[in-house]
C-alpha cells in the first residue's frame, strides 16, 4: 500500500515538473510582405518553468544579418544592438519587435531565418545553466507593382465610312501605387492618329477621355477589330499595359435621294401642256359659232320677208 501511495506521488511530482519546465519563444508576423515596406516581426519569451531566466538575448541569425545587410534596413542594427534582459521570473514574460524593410534590390523572393534566444536557466544567475532556443521566420517577398482597367460602356461600335467615331472610355488605377506617364490609342488593323495622355493617376482614381477614329471612304472591310491600348509607369519607372478589344462594324454612308414628287410635277406639267388645245382651236371655235348665228339670224329674216 505504501508502495503504491509512493509510486502515485512520484508519478504526479514528474507530470508537475514536466509541465512546469516549459519556456516559449513564440513569433507573429506576416506571411506576405511588399519589397520597400516595413515588416513587424513581434516575439515573445513565455517563461513557465520553475526556474528563472538569466541575462538573456534575443536576435536575429547574425549569418543571415551578414549576408544581406546591404539590402536590409531598421533604425536599430539588431546585429550590435540585440534586444537584452535580465531576468524574467517564472510565470512572466517578456515581448518585444524586430521591424525589417527589405530593399526592392533583395536578391530573394522568400526571407528566410531564425530568432534566437540565449540565456541562463536557473534559481540563481551564479548557478544557472545556459539556455538556447530558436524559431523559424519564413516570409514571401514580392514587389508592389502598377495595376490598371479599361472601363467601356460598350465594346461593339458603329462607323461610318468617311466620318470620324468616338470611343470613349474610363482607365481606373486599381493598384496600391500611383501611374504616371499614361498614354492611351487604338491599335490593330485601324490606323488612327488619336492618343490620349494622362500624367498622372492616383490609386483608385478614374480617368476619362475619348479616342476618335476615322473610316476611310475606300476602305473595302465590313469589320474591324482594334484594341484599345493603355500604357504606364510606376513611381519606379517600371512599365505597365493593359487593353481592351472592341469591334468597330463599318457602314456606307447614306446619300440623299431627289424626290419623286417633284418628278410629278414635271409630268402633270407636261401633260398639261400637251392635253392643253392650241389658240387656234378657239378662233375657229368663235368663228363657227358666229356663222351658225348668222346662218340662223339670215333664215328667220327670210322666213318673216
Amino acid at each position: 500500500m505504501k508502495k503504491g501511495i509512493v509510486l502515485f506521488l512520484l508519478i504526479i511530482f514528474m507530470i508537475n515538473s514536466v509541465s512546469a519546465e516549459y519556456v516559449d519563444l513564440t513569433l507573429s508576423y506576416p506571411k506576405e510582405a511588399i519589397y520597400g515596406e516595413d515588416v513587424t516581426i513581434t516575439f515573445e519569451i513565455i517563461n513557465n518553468s520553475n526556474d528563472r531566466l538569466w541575462d538573456g538575448t534575443i536576435a536575429i541569425d547574425d549569418s543571415f544579418l551578414t549576408q544581406y545587410k546591404n539590402y536590409i534596413k531598421s533604425e536599430r542594427n539588431y546585429q550590435t544592438n540585440p534586444f537584452k534582459f535580465s531576468i524574467i521570473e517564472p510565470g512572466k514574460s517578456v515581448k518585444e519587435s524586430f521591424v525589417l524593410n527589405f530593399d526592392g534590390n533583395t536578391p530573394l523572393n522568400r526571407a528566410t531565418f531564425n530568432v534566437i534566444l540565449k540565456c541562463g536557466k536557473g534559481m540563481c544567475r551564479g548557478g544557472c545553466a545556459p539556455f538556447y532556443l530558436e524559431k523559424t521566420v519564413s516570409i514571401n517577398l514580392s514587389e508592389k507593382r502598377a495595376e490598371a482597367k479599361i472601363i467601356l460602356d460598350k465594346e461593339e461600335f458603329e462607323a461610318i465610312k468617311g466620318e470620324t467615331t468616338e470611343i470613349p472610355f474610363l482607365l481606373e488605377n486599381i493598384g496600391d501605387i500611383p501611374i504616371q506617364d499614361v498614354s492611351v490609342e487604338i491599335k490593330g488593323d485601324i490606323v488612327s492618329n488619336s492618343k490620349v495622355n494622362i500624367s498622372y493617376i492616383g490609386p483608385g482614381v478614374q480617368a476619362s477621355d475619348k479616342l476618335l477614329v476615322s473610316i476611310d471612304e475606300n476602305i473595302s472591310a465590313k469589320s474591324l477589330n482594334p484594341i484599345v491600348v493603355a500604357k504606364f509607369k510606376d513611381p519606379n519607372r517600371n512599365e505597365g499595359l493593359v487593353y481592351k478589344n472592341i469591334t468597330i462594324t463599318i457602314v456606307e454612308k447614306e446619300i440623299p435621294i431627289e424626290s419623286n414628287n417633284s418628278m410629278v410635277d414635271n409630268v402633270n406639267e407636261t401633260l398639261e401642256v400637251k392635253n392643253s388645245p392650241p389658240m387656234l382651236f378657239y378662233v375657229l371655235l368663235s368663228l363657227s359659232a358666229i356663222t351658225i348665228i348668222s346662218v340662223i339670224a339670215f333664215a328667220i329674216y327670210w322666213f318673216k320677208g
